[in-house]
């Protein structure tokens, strides 16, 4: 039996409405709001880890992986088979990054933008640790890269890392939700929803300025897909037909009907 001493540590925080707000030039040009609640990224205090307990656990720890599945289209946190040869932490946080850029190559957009994205929906204080915490300290102001590279390692490194550490999984299944959602609402369509996803990513990685005017650049614009998966559930229309694939619910009948 091995001795494993891990705090538990609990975090409290409410999500602030600290968003970003478009404002003109055909969605390229936003203003960013100041927030009351700006975390401050140069005060050295961290967050303190109480120790309640010692845990002692019988079983090794599972070795898990980020993995992306082109047969169910979603990212997913998976147990490293043990049949084959131990990775080593880094190697797992080199995988996982490829997959993640491997989920994120088929769209018509830079991955750099979704990860932006990813990045907006998970640097929230009310997110779980590391991520989140006090208002004025959440977890994510420990990051000081300045490349989409950098920030995409972070967020894999520290969700492993908190792992590693403290053995709950939340902050993985935290991850790999973020980064479904952001593919997901991609090809739902929602541009300026992407966008302002996309800004709170950059502002709350330090990579623009808290508040005032940005332009989007051309190589993180949206750009619609020619076909997204949403449009499996739509009416296609014809100028002489119209096939109603699903949910066709005329008077005395529920199958697909034909109208000429």
């Amino acid at each position: 039996m091995s001795l494993v001493g891990r705090p538990t540590v609990v975090a409290a925080g409410t999500r602030s409405n600290d968003g970003v707000q478009m404002v003109t030039d055909n969605h390229t040009l936003f203003q960013t709001e100041i927030s009351n609640n700006q975390p401050n990224r140069g005060n050295p205090a961290k967050l303190s880890v109480k120790v309640e307990r010692i845990i002692s656990y019988s079983n090794p720890q599972s070795i898990l992986v980020l993995t992306h599945r082109p047969t169910s289209g979603s990212l997913h946190v998976s147990v490293w088979d043990p049949v084959i040869p131990p990775k080593t932490q880094l190697s797992i946080i080199n995988n996982s990054s490829s997959a993640i850029l491997s989920f994120f190559s088929n769209a018509a957009v830079s991955s750099s933008r979704l990860i932006y994205i990813t990045a907006g929906l998970m640097f929230d204080p009310a997110s779980p640790l590391p991520f989140g915490g006090p208002k004025t300290q959440p977890g994510y102001v420990d990051y000081f890269g300045t490349t989409v590279t950098s920030l995409l390692r972070y967020l894999v490194g520290a969700s492993f890392k908190w792992y590693w550490a403290c053995r709950g999984r939340a902050a993985l299944d935290f991850l790999a939700r973020s980064v479904n959602k952001a593919r997901k609402l991609h090809f739902a369509g929602n541009g300026d929803l992407l966008n302002k996803l996309m800004l709170k990513g950059m502002k709350k990685a330090g990579h623009i300025e808290w508040s005032g005017s940005v332009s989007i650049p051309e190589a993180l614009r949206h750009r619609p897909e020619a076909f997204s998966a949403e449009d499996q559930d739509a009416v296609a229309f014809t100028p002489r037909l119209a096939l109603f694939t699903r949910g066709c619910k005329k008077e005395g009948s529920v199958a697909a009907s034909w109208f000429w």
